[in-house]
């Protein structure tokens, strides 16, 4: 009996030091790449715009085709939208206004105060007292000013003067000044790119393959990249997001290729690239960075809204 005592004691220990060993492994594993562009909840009927926000953006987050959220809230191309400004997610028309509330009633004005008579007998006297007169002061006596006596004028006649005539006119018109520009800003113009992408106008965004495919939860392609590996442009477009990441990661890059096609690349460095700016296919776009999760890329490819499998444009 004393000799398996010693031998229970090894077991009860190694079980207690067992989770510590799972804990310590686990913590040493880089995190898995998982799908970071769900979005948390049921899509809203009505969606209030935030800060950094565009209208490609929100269509991006609710999957939804640029051109039909623009034509339900009756947004014109180049489809500028307002923090604050309130947009219909579904159905056909633009949301309903907030309900504004009622003015405040005016307070009422203070009552004045009524001045009581003075009863007979009370001591205190509302008669005021008749003010002392003011003496009048009595005007200065006027000094007589002595005569002045012209002196004779000793100088020369004037010569008269001589009057140039005037120049005369030109015959062409004084130049008109130049307007004033309106202090306003222009409005930014449209993407201008083609209806759709042709066949052989799509590239690998990088030269490894995939962690995790498309389908199963994922909309798109995951990647797992050494520090310093570029990232680069698909297809050629032009960029109409650049801002926060949507649901995860830190910086969003949204290109429009095509009035129908909409590439997103998700990253955790800063890009390369900023909304408005024209990119040709291999541009880089941004470099992966280090750390457990700056190697991690998400790619993704949207026609009118909805998720593909970016392996049938770029290959497998």
């Amino acid at each position: 009996m004393n000799q398996r005592r010693p031998n229970a004691v090894r077991v009860v220990g190694l079980c207690a030091a067992l989770p510590l060993v799972l804990a310590a492994c686990l913590a040493h594993r880089p995190a898995p790449v998982s799908e970071r562009s769900l979005v948390d909840g049921p899509m809203p009927e009505v969606y209030t715009v935030r800060k950094y926000d565009t209208l490609y953006s929100v269509a991006w987050r609710y999957e939804l085709d640029v051109v039909d959220l623009a034509a339900r809230n009756g947004i014109r191309s180049p489809y500028v939208i307002k923090t604050g400004q309130r947009l219909a997610l579904t159905g056909s028309g633009p949301p309903p206004k907030l309900a504004v509330p009622p003015a405040k009633p005016p307070r009422p004005a203070k009552p004045v105060a009524t001045v009581r008579p003075v009863e007979p007998g009370n001591a205190v006297s509302t008669a005021k007292p008749t003010p002392a007169p003011v003496p009048v002061a009595k005007p200065p006596v006027p000094v007589a000013n002595p005569a002045v006596v012209p002196k004779p004028d000793m100088k020369a006649p004037a010569t008269p003067r001589t009057t140039l005539p005037a120049p005369a006119q030109s015959a062409d018109p004084a130049p008109a000044k130049p307007a004033v520009a309106d202090p306003t800003p222009a409005a930014t113009a449209p993407p201008n790119v083609p209806a759709t992408v042709a066949a052989g106008g799509w590239r690998r965004p990088v030269a490894v393959k995939p962690v995790r495919g498309f389908g199963g939860g994922s909309k798109g392609l995951d990647y797992s990249l050494r520090k310093g590996t570029p990232i680069h442009a698909a297809t050629a477009g032009v960029v109409v997001y650049a801002g926060p990441g949507l649901g995860g990661f830190r910086h969003l890059v949204i290109v429009k290729a095509s009035e129908r096609h909409l590439v997103a690349y998700g990253v955790n460095v800063r890009p390369n690239l900023s909304e408005g700016d024209t990119v040709r296919s291999g541009d880089t776009v941004a470099r992966a960075g280090s750390g457990a999760t700056g190697g991690q890329f998400h790619f993704e490819v949207r026609d009118r809204g909805k998720p593909i499998d970016p392996s049938s444009l770029i290959g497998g």
